[in-house]
C-alpha cells in the first residue's frame, strides 16, 4: 500500500495546535491564516484515517490517536526540519553570485535578516542586495542588473518572469489614535482628518487608486508621498489617515503606538508579495531564497501584527510554499 504524501507544514501545524490548543495560536506562530491551519489538520487526519483532535473541547484537547501521532511526531520531525533546511541550503551553497532587489516594506527587519542569512550560507559567493521600487522590479530583471526581487507582484502575471508567492498583505485603514474616527466617515470624504495618498505612480498607489474608483469611492487629491514612513509620520502626528497594508504599518515600528489599524468597509483586496526571477534563473537558488525569506517575514513581520490586531490573522498572512 502505497504511503500518504503528508506535507512537513501539515505536520507542523498539528505539532503547534496539540501544544497551544488553538488553532488561531498555531497560525500566527506559523504566519499562515487560521483557514489553512484547519485545512492541514483536516487534511493531515484524512490521510492518516483517524481524528486527531477533540474540537468539542476549548482550547483543543488530543484524540488517543492524536496523542499517539504526537509522539511519534516528536521524535521524527526535528530531523525532518534538519532536512528540509539543508536542502534549501544546499540550494545557495554553489551560488557565486547573487544580486537580489528587495522593496523598502521589508528595510527595517526583514531586509537585515534576509543579509545576515544570505551571507552566512554563502561565503565565497558575490552577494548585493539593494532596495527597490515594486513597479521597476521586471524591468531590473530583464536587464540582467538583478538576479532575484522581493516586491508586490502586479495583478497581472508576466509571462517570462517566474514567481514564488510570499504573503498576502490586506489593504486597511491606518488612522491616528489620538483621533476617535469612523472607517466611513473617513471614507466619505467629510472627515476633518486628509487623506494621505501614496504616489499613484507606484504600483501600491495605483493598486488603491483603482479599488477606491471600482468601489465608488472619491477622495480629496492634497497630499501624495513615496514612501509608507512619512504618511505614517503624519498620521502618528495626528494629522491625517491612509489605506496602507500591515507591512507599511510594521515597518515603520516606532510610530505604532500612535497608529490604529481599522478594517476597510468595502471589499476587501489585497497585494500580494512574492519574490520574482526571470523564467531562466535557476529555480533551486529561487527556492531556497524565498524558503528563507517566508520564515523571516512570518517572524518578523506577520506574527508581531497579529498579536496587535488579532482580525487580521486570516487576512495577513504567509502563503503556501512553491511545490
Amino acid at each position: 500500500m502505497a504511503l500518504p504524501r503528508i506535507s512537513l507544514q501539515a505536520l507542523e501545524a498539528f505539532e503547534r495546535v496539540s501544544a497551544s490548543g488553538s488553532m488561531q495560536q498555531a497560525a500566527l506562530e506559523l504566519g499562515l491564516s487560521i483557514s489553512t491551519v484547519s485545512h492541514h489538520i483536516a487534511r493531515l487526519e484524512e490521510q492518516l484515517g483517524a481524528v486527531l483532535l477533540d474540537r468539542a473541547t476549548r482550547p483543543f484537547h488530543l484524540t488517543r490517536e492524536g496523542e499517539e501521532a504526537l509522539h511519534h511526531l516528536r521524535k521524527g520531525l526535528p530531523h525532518l526540519r534538519r532536512a528540509t533546511s539543508e536542502t534549501a541550503i544546499g540550494g545557495l551553497v554553489g551560488t557565486r553570485s547573487l544580486h537580489v532587489g528587495i522593496v523598502e516594506d521589508f528595510e527595517s527587519r526583514v531586509a537585515p535578516e534576509l543579509a545576515v542569512a544570505l551571507a552566512s550560507q554563502m561565503p565565497r559567493a558575490r552577494l548585493a542586495i539593494h532596495n527597490v521600487l515594486s513597479h521597476e522590479a521586471p524591468s531590473l530583471l530583464r536587464k540582467g542588473q538583478l538576479d532575484i526581487v522581493i516586491a508586490s507582484e502586479a495583478d497581472q502575471r508576466i509571462a517570462d518572469i517566474q514567481s514564488n508567492p510570499l504573503v498576502r498583505d490586506p489593504f486597511v485603514i491606518a488612522a491616528p489614535k489620538s483621533v476617535e474616527v469612523q472607517s466611513e466617515t473617513l471614507l466619505s470624504g467629510t472627515a476633518a482628518l486628509p487623506f494621505l495618498r501614496f504616489n499613484p505612480n507606484h504600483l501600491i498607489g495605483a493598486q488603491i487608486e483603482t479599488h477606491l474608483a471600482r468601489s465608488r469611492i472619491s477622495l480629496p487629491d492634497r497630499y501624495a508621498f513615496d514612501s509608507a514612513q512619512s504618511i505614517m509620520a503624519i498620521i502618528a502626528n495626528g494629522d491625517g489617515w491612509a489605506v496602507m497594508t500591515p507591512l507599511g504599518f510594521i515597518r515603520a515600528r516606532r510610530f505604532i503606538d500612535r497608529v490604529q489599524l481599522l478594517p476597510l468597509p468595502v471589499a476587501a483586496f489585497a497585494r500580494q508579495i512574492s519574490l520574482m526571477s526571470r523564467s531562466d534563473f535557476d529555480l533551486r537558488i529561487a527556492r531556497a531564497v524565498s524558503a528563507l525569506i517566508r520564515q523571516i517575514i512570518a517572524r518578523e513581520a506577520v506574527a508581531p501584527v497579529v498579536a496587535f490586531y488579532p482580525w487580521l490573522s486570516s487576512a495577513f498572512s504567509v502563503l503556501e510554499r512553491d511545490d
